[in-house]
């Protein structure tokens, strides 16, 4: 328990995420973005492998850069596809970017974000990571490209009527 005044950390913080809003997810679906054609010109062809979020970080998570995403996926029954982003980001080292969600997940970190530590830790069982190595210098733009237009819940920073206004 924290004294007055001193954060929260580690279990005690994340307990108080998960019992604000426990079970609770909203997000928006946006379909007039998902067509861009920077998606349909950048995306086709890259290679993309997806490994469940377990710690510590499976052997496949290379130490390259690119882009992943969290997708929570509950594979049941007899259903083909049934899967949300979460979250897309990018990462200088994708190894490094998975050991860093780990700790975050834990609340062991300097500022742990709610949604994502709300995510992790209450859907962990159906936690995918998908990756694709993209070159560091087009990591921005690959980023922004699936982020801005599939508007997953847990990216605070979405600049959607940016690409809504563009032709």
């Amino acid at each position: 328990m924290s004294r007055y005044g001193e954060a929260m950390t580690g279990a005690v913080l994340e307990a108080q995420f998960a019992a604000k809003l426990k079970g609770v997810y909203e997000f928006r679906l946006h379909p007039e973005l998902w067509a861009t054609p920077g998606i349909n010109a950048y995306y086709p062809g890259r290679a993309w492998t997806s490994v469940r979020f377990i710690a510590p970080a499976p052997p496949e998570v290379p130490a390259v850069s690119g882009i992943y995403m969290f997708v929570v996926a509950p594979h049941c029954g007899t259903l083909a596809d049934h899967s949300y982003i979460f979250y897309v980001g990018k990462a200088t080292n994708l190894r490094t970017r998975y050991a860093e969600y780990l700790r975050e997940k834990a609340c062991n970190c300097e500022s742990p974000r709610e949604n994502v530590v709300r995510f992790l830790n209450h859907l962990e069982d159906y936690v995918f990571f998908h990756f694709t190595p993209v070159p560091q210098n087009e990591l921005d733009h690959a980023e922004s490209l699936l982020k801005d237009n599939l508007t997953p819940f847990a990216n605070t920073q979405v600049n959607i009527i940016g690409r809504l206004n563009t032709a």
